[in-house]
């Protein structure tokens, strides 16, 4: 299946701006964020080494819908799908 994924502000140039990635039927977000599928540095940028968990600055949105919401990385993926991810918001 063929899943969007779009990065926003400096994530940008992390992950490579706006990619399609091809994954397994029965993908969740967890599989699509792995080094498998994006680069490390952009791992590193979304998932906290300790918990192993979405960073909680960090926004993750699956067809609009924030996957905390969700299942967070279990959320199932879906051919089409289209996954937005973006850096913490500040500013005054």
């Amino acid at each position: 299946m063929l899943v969007k994924v779009k990065a926003y502000a400096y994530l940008r140039e992390v992950l490579g701006g706006e990619i399609k990635v091809e994954l397994p039927e029965g993908a969740v977000l967890k599989d699509l964020l792995s080094s498998l599928y994006l680069p490390p540095a952009g791992v590193e940028a979304l998932i906290d080494r300790a918990s192993g968990e979405i960073k909680p600055t960090i926004l993750i949105l699956k067809n609009g819908r924030n996957v905390r919401f969700l299942e967070g990385l279990l959320t199932k993926l879906e051919d089409g799908d289209e996954v937005s991810i973006f850096p913490p918001l500040g500013g005054g």
